[in-house]
């Protein structure tokens, strides 16, 4: 992070939590209805969407060899998730109707949870291998 912005985003970020929390107590005091905090709440989602977006593309820019490998990263997250759709169920039952409307929805919840559980496994696996590698070295 370049001189100058390093310090000037602690101001930034300490504006945006005295805003927030400010907002907050005005909420809770009845002074602020929710139309404004909503409004805040959608702010700051996209300054935070943006900056996820934005920075990380600066620093690839600076450093190729490391956005190599997040996007080997992001690659395997895809395939992760393309494995988790093909393997996902679309049923709906009369107790899914309660929370989702179609079977389009019912197969993209199917998709997260089959995704969540090849990550969980993935984790553990590699917790459990660094650890065994750890002691045999």
């Amino acid at each position: 992070m370049s001189g100058g912005l390093s310090k000037i985003l602690p101001i930034v970020l300490y504006v945006l939590l005295g805003v927030s929390a400010l907002l907050g107590v005005l909420f809770y005091g009845g002074v602020v209805d929710t139309e404004l905090l909503m409004t805040w709440c959608y702010l700051l989602m996209i300054l935070a969407t943006a900056s996820a977006i934005i920075f990380p593309i600066l620093a690839m820019t600076k450093d190729p060899k490391a956005a190599k490998n997040a996007l080997i990263g992001v690659g395997a997250l895809a395939i992760v998730f393309g494995i988790s759709y093909a393997l996902a169920g679309d049923e709906m039952t009369p107790k899914y109707a309660k929370f989702i409307s179609s079977s389009e929805e019912s197969k993209l919840v199917s998709t997260g949870l089959v995704a969540f559980y090849i990550l969980a496994i993935a984790a553990v696996v590699s917790v459990f291998s660094s650890v065994f590698v750890k002691l045999f070295k």
